[in-house]
């Protein structure tokens, strides 16, 4: 048995792939995206204590150095989201992959599939790869991966055997501006990229246009010629960047504008990819 840290659990979603799956959201990224939405996954508690003060309802503790949460008191007001300094949350499940499989399994007659997403559920490889091979022992359900790309060859290797498809976000192309955005390269998620196109397990690779980096007509062709080299009928997502649920500098950026997405989109077609969308 090996244990998962899983940030949530949602018994239904209609935007982490095809069908009505449930999603398993892991504790823990590997990248320091500059305007991510969903901050409080991003690090593991270190059990400073700062949160507890901040919980209106006394659901947290501090207990031989480890802030212990009580469920049954918690009413979901996020007060302790909101004053952690490192980006976690003391309200992570830690979970076996039977117990996970325990909490889905009831509502998998209603499901297509299980989504892990993140914070970076590879950061978690062995839980993701036993958590994957139990649904696929159990259930007729299909496994997917949300995934910033950025994990090494071998560890898409021993996932595969379990993985149906995965949708990788591509912060940008342009290496320089990927980094400017996640405090990491993208050499790495090219690779994955292309990898998952050659065994037929690439999704979609979606965009997040974030205004002043990666809003340019140029990098929208660039994307679109490197997914046309790969397999032209790769559908290409590209999703507005709201400020919501973001942290720092971030949280007062604009989104881009109509006409931006449009020619964005418009972009990636000339180029000649068949599937291209985008956000309203």
């Amino acid at each position: 048995m090996t244990t998962g840290l899983i940030n949530k659990i949602l018994l239904q979603s209609f935007v982490d792939g095809p069908g009505n799956r449930a999603v398993y959201f892991f504790q823990g990224c590997n990248l320091r995206c500059v305007y991510c939405h969903n901050p409080s996954t991003l690090a593991r508690c270190n059990h400073c204590g700062v949160c507890v003060s901040s919980c209106p309802t006394g659901a947290l503790r501090l207990d031989g150095g480890r802030v212990r949460w009580d469920s049954g008191r918690c009413q979901d007001c996020e007060a302790c989201v909101e004053a952690c300094p490192h980006f976690s949350t003391p309200r992570v499940l830690e979970l076996t992959e039977d117990a996970l499989w325990e909490r889905i399994q009831p509502r998998a007659d209603f499901l297509a599939g299980v989504t892990a997403s993140g914070g970076e559920a590879t950061q978690q490889l062995d839980f993701l790869v036993s958590s994957f091979a139990l649904v696929k022992r159990s259930s007729r359900l299909t496994t997917m991966i949300e995934t910033n790309g950025s994990l090494a060859p071998e560890a898409l290797s021993r996932l595969l055997p379990v993985l149906d498809a995965a949708i990788v976000d591509l912060k940008a192309f342009d290496n320089d501006v990927h980094r400017q955005l996640t405090d990491a390269g993208n050499e790495s998620v090219k690779e994955t990229i292309a990898a998952l196109a050659r065994c037929g397990k690439l999704d979609s690779v979606r965009v997040t246009v974030v205004p002043g980096f990666n809003d340019t007509r140029e990098e929208a062709v660039e994307t679109a010629r490197f997914l046309r080299s790969l397999d032209p009928r790769i559908p290409l997502r590209f999703q507005r960047f709201r400020a919501h649920g973001t942290r720092g500098a971030a949280a007062g950026w604009p989104s881009p504008t109509d006409d931006t997405m449009e020619t964005l989109c418009a972009a990636a077609r000339e180029v000649g990819i068949a599937t291209v969308s985008r956000s309203l």
